[in-house]
């Protein structure tokens, strides 16, 4: 559940290939946070390090939030 002051952010993250390291692959995660600096500190978290992660414009509605079960403080892969 979302709390007031939180919202469910979207964050890229990009890494190299494990089958063909030249290309990168780009995943999204849904994370609630208090703000976005704290959302992409915890995607980073729990991605293998090197993976480049960075914020997005997109936000969750309370709606999708709940129907996808995003925790906060919990990076879901979408």
């Amino acid at each position: 559940m979302i709390e007031p002051n939180q919202t469910a952010f979207i964050v890229k993250v990009a890494r190299p290939d494990e089958d063909a390291p030249e290309h990168l692959l780009t995943l999204f995660y849904a994370v609630i946070a208090d703000d976005p600096e704290s959302g992409v500190q915890i995607v980073r978290e729990a991605v293998k390090e090197g993976a480049e992660v960075t914020l997005t414009e997109v936000r969750l509605s309370q709606a999708t939030a709940q129907a996808i079960d995003l925790r906060p403080g919990y990076a879901r892969a979408l």
